[in-house]
């Protein structure tokens, strides 16, 4: 049989672009704390800051880059955290 003009293709996708409200995913959908990209995020934010403030304080360099470097690692330890408690509670 043949199918009418009219009538959309059966399938969970259709031809064509994407309707206008869903081009692209907004950053939030990239950066969530259930995606492994959050995590990822969050292990090479730690050890780069930490192993860089690190360095900074055994150099004696600028206070205020050890410190940044030391608070990018805090931060990525804390995003880190809570990646593994949120996935601990959804599974």
């Amino acid at each position: 049989m043949k199918r009418s003009a009219r009538r959309q293709p059966t399938g969970s996708r259709r031809a064509g672009p994407p309707p206008p409200g869903r081009r692209s995913p907004n950053l939030w959908h990239a950066l969530r704390l259930r995606s492994s990209r959050g995590l990822v995020l969050g292990v090479f934010m730690c050890v780069g800051g930490l192993v860089g403030g690190a360095r900074g304080l055994l150099d004696t360099t600028e206070i205020r880059m050890t410190l940044g470097l030391l608070g990018i690692g805090v931060l990525g330890l804390g995003l880190t955290v809570s990646w593994i408690v949120t996935y601990i509670r959804e599974h």
